[in-house]
């Protein structure tokens, strides 16, 4: 049997998981588990690495400390954060998109939903003893949201979108088949379809080719009056434009869950600039994928993945380097 090397921490759930698919033919071995003097030989033995998507994972040397090393499986959706250059040129990247559709492209539309009905002020005014009832807010039925990605997240916001009778329109390089969305086009056409656009939503993976995508231009070319929803990676967006446009455009809504820094404790913020003290942005925690269901959901999509390719079946999610170099 193939020995699978999991870097991640291994929680209870994670375990029990994992000894549920630990028969169908791979032999896993967790680090963790393992003396420090065992674990020079532990990577020099796997075929299969099962890290959650950081390079504070992997050793500095790993190409050459795990050299039977064929596949790299990340507990993760986003790969951005992989250090590419330390693997070994034979060995295959996948990906975990597809594990986390369900909860990130809810959180999506709670982002998209709180926005546009401006949830949050009007829940301050009334915390205050403002009780407005000549306040207007956005219509979702009738209205545009244009959604850049059409992956797994990006086809749910699409199907979700419809739901509320949103015209959809997706934005991708490759259209998938059965995509709900009503329009697609590719990322040429954008700035042709921006000002269309009463909601946009940003569901594509961060790589050479997105980092800064939504820059001053693309964002004036948005109606004044629009909703930028981000559950893809901060760095799609640029921090200093957004926060200019949001502070010279104040009908303009941003619902933000990622971010551009990370506080190192649950203390801090993560952001340069002070978006805290803007009243038209909402902002969550990068917490979109936190429920109950998804840590195990996320390791048991990565373990048959893992299983896919150890049969010798084409494995899903097989991510470029070069777009991420």
């Amino acid at each position: 049997m193939a020995r699978v090397l999991f870097s991640v921490a291994m929680d209870a759930e994670r375990r029990a998981v994992l000894a549920s698919k630990a028969t169908a033919g791979l032999e896993p071995v967790i680090l963790a588990d393992l003396p420090p003097s065992e674990r020079d030989a532990a990577w020099a033995s796997a075929e299969v690495l099962v890290c959650t998507g950081f390079g504070s994972e992997l050793p500095r040397d790993l190409a050459s400390r795990a050299p039977r090393l064929r596949m790299i499986q990340a507990l993760l959706a986003g790969v951005d954060n992989l250090p590419f250059d330390r693997f070994p040129r034979t060995t295959i990247v996948c990906s975990n998109a597809g594990a986390y559709t369900t909860s990130v492209a809810e959180h999506a539309m709670a982002l998209l939903l709180a926005a546009s009905k401006d949830v949050v002020a009007r829940t301050e005014e009334i915390r205050r003893g403002i009780f407005d009832q000549g306040v207007v807010n956005k219509a979702l039925a009738g209205s545009t949201v244009l959604i850049f990605g059409l992956g797994s997240i990006g086809r749910e916001v699409a199907r979700l979108a419809k739901a509320f009778r949103m015209h959809t329109i997706g934005i991708a390089r490759t259209p998938p088949d059965g995509s709900p969305a009503d329009e697609i086009a590719t990322p040429d056409a954008v700035h042709g379809l921006l000002p269309r656009a009463d909601f946009v939503v940003l569901a594509l993976p961060l790589t050479r080719e997105t980092r800064g995508l939504v820059d001053s231009t693309f964002l004036r070319a948005m109606k004044p009056d629009a909703v930028l929803v981000n559950i893809a990676r901060g760095k799609v967006v640029v921090e200093d434009d957004l926060f200019d446009h949001l502070r010279t455009h104040p009908a303009f809504r941003a619902a933000l869950d990622v971010w551009w820094t990370y506080p190192d404790t649950k203390r801090g913020r993560p952001f340069r600039r002070p978006f805290h003290e803007l009243p038209n942005v909402l902002m969550t925690p990068h917490a979109a994928n936190a429920i109950p269901t998804q840590r195990r959901e996320a390791m048991e999509s990565a373990i048959d993945n893992v299983l896919r390719f150890l049969r010798g079946e084409t494995p899903r999610n097989v991510v470029d380097p070069e777009e991420y170099a």
